[in-house]
């Protein structure tokens, strides 16, 4: 197995200069640092954030789209760039521990049948930029299973890769159609489809990860949220991946949720979804 690795990572207007520089700084130290960084520009960006990429030239490779088309279409154009068999995805908020990308290496080392892996991550709060000063703010971990066998049960209830971690080879993933447009649920139709084209995944019980979740239970709400809900739903169910029962049970107690109050959605999306620290 070819052990370099591209980083597939994407950038918006509205994004914050110092999180897009501690991101960045955070999978460049890793202790085994990727051949590349792939940064897509989805949309003109602020001067802060141009000023941000310069300072990292010639370390990234950029790419630059026209105008803001949504992550999926971002993700697909950057997956193009990357030259490596082996990708990692990086979110441009969050912070990678420094043997993340070590330990995925390894693990794929020895599980070269391994398509898709990921690990636990550690939701945070706050405005830190670094895992030392992320780990004093935890408020919930997300983990996920580990073996392949239970991620194929479990992905019928849940997403059951946390992208923002995760390393997956390119070959496979662009034979099942690559990232496509599907609104908040870019990352779970894929390993929908990959799922169903019987590919392998497993996850690291490592936290890999920390992300910041400020306010995240309010951008789950509202009709907007609900409608791409009930979209990836059907989606789901036309795969095949539900049987009618359960698209109808689960569409019907994700739309609930999402039309609940604030306070009350932060609830219940902290103790049916997550492990409180």
């Amino acid at each position: 197995m070819d052990e370099r690795y591209s980083v597939l990572m994407s950038v918006y207007q509205k994004e914050k200069p110092a999180y897009l520089q501690a991101a960045l700084r955070s999978m460049l130290e890793q202790t085994w640092p990727p051949d590349e960084i792939v940064l897509v520009c989805d949309g003109p960006l602020t001067e802060a954030l141009d000023q941000v990429i310069e300072g990292y030239l010639p370390q990234l490779v950029v790419v630059r789209l026209p105008e803001n088309r949504g992550l999926g279409h971002a993700l697909a154009e950057g997956l193009k760039h990357c030259k490596n068999e082996l990708i990692a995805r990086m979110d441009t908020d969050d912070l990678s521990v420094r043997e993340r990308c070590a330990w995925q290496i390894a693990y794929l080392r020895e599980h070269p049948e391994v398509d898709v892996l990921s690990g636990t991550l550690a939701e945070f709060k706050g405005d830190h930029l670094d895992v030392g000063a992320a780990k004093e703010h935890i408020l919930s971990y997300k983990k996920v299973p580990a073996a392949d066998q239970d991620i194929r049960s479990y992905i019928r209830y849940r997403n059951p890769v946390n992208h923002p971690c995760v390393m997956f080879k390119k070959t496979n993933v662009l034979a099942v159609g690559g990232y496509q447009p599907c609104h908040l649920f870019e990352d779970y139709d894929l390993w929908a489809r990959m799922y169903l084209a019987h590919y392998t995944f497993a996850n690291l019980t490592e936290t890999l990860l920390y992300m910041r979740v400020d306010e995240m239970h309010k951008r789950r709400g509202g009709l907007r949220y609900g409608g791409a809900v009930l979209s990836f739903q059907t989606k789901l169910y036309r795969y095949g991946v539900i049987g009618l029962p359960q698209y109808l049970a689960a569409t019907s107690a994700r739309i609930l949720v999402s039309l609940l109050p604030d306070k009350v959605r932060k609830i219940v999306y902290s103790m049916s979804l997550r492990t409180i620290r």
